[in-house]
């Protein structure tokens, strides 16, 4: 069966793939310098997760896995990252049930009885992950390659670090984010790296259609935009100055 290469501009454009193609029970190997799975609390000695601050439904993309492991779509993933990149660089991530910040979470499932979903995560580093394993789907965000937190020199690199493996075992199907505001502006080497994967897998490409955001969402205000940039990075320097003394 011919492989299907998905290439979507938005990360959570996954989701919707999946919940058109009723997928359950998937495996997943994502390779993102994000987990994409902000309001997930894991329990990885036991192998179990369920979601919290639960008032925030919106799917986006940092949140789009999470969906995926409360829905059943999803049951396990190899979460495959560099550095910087991991839960030590990611601001919106997700939580361990060993974490310091988690006690809170743990005291509220006990009195809510939140259901708790099988879920198996696996986190490793780039240089360490092994190939591809039966059924997996792999799931690619250039931000792996391109970040911003990486020098343009080092993209050339970490493609031919990716590439420079034995890929005997053909993925189920393969999703590629382009995700160009956490990129350098790196276009054609995208698209280059779209070539050789298709090349690869001899898949068949579908590309989606860029998500519309809704006019409420976008603002033609200087002083508005100039804020909240300012309230982002006050909101990033803070959380990883956290990260660094290992509060998560």
């Amino acid at each position: 069966m011919t492989i299907k290469l998905y290439v979507i501009d938005s990360h959570e454009q996954a989701l919707g793939i999946w919940r058109e193609q009723q997928l359950t029970n998937a495996k997943l190997l994502h390779v993102d310098f994000h987990c994409d799975q902000r309001g997930l609390l894991v329990n990885r000695k036991k192998n179990l997760a369920y979601p919290i601050w639960t008032r925030f439904q919106k799917v986006d993309e940092g949140n789009f896995l999470k969906h995926a492991v409360v829905d059943g779509i999803i049951s396990s993933v190899r979460w495959v990252h560099d550095l910087p990149g991991g839960r030590q660089h990611d601001i919106k991530t997700l939580k361990y049930h060993t974490d310091f910040s988690a006690i809170v979470h743990r005291l509220l499932h006990l009195l809510n009885r939140t259901p708790q979903t099988s879920y198996r995560l696996e986190t490793c580093l780039a240089n360490q992950w092994d190939q591809i394993q039966p059924d997996e789907i792999l799931d690619i965000d250039w931000d792996f390659f391109a970040a911003q937190e990486y020098s343009v020199d080092s993209i050339a690199a970490r493609i031919e670090m990716f590439f420079d493996r034995d890929f005997t075992t053909p993925p189920q199907q393969i999703i590629i984010c382009h995700s160009p505001e956490y990129c350098h502006p790196t276009h054609e080497l995208f698209e280059q790296f779209v070539e050789r994967i298709q090349t690869l897998f001899a898949a068949d490409l579908i590309r989606l259609p860029k998500p519309f955001v809704p006019r409420s969402q976008r603002s033609k205000s200087k002083l508005k935009n100039a804020f909240r940039a300012r309230a982002r990075k006050l909101y990033h320097l803070t959380n990883l100055s956290l990260r660094r003394l290992g509060i998560y």
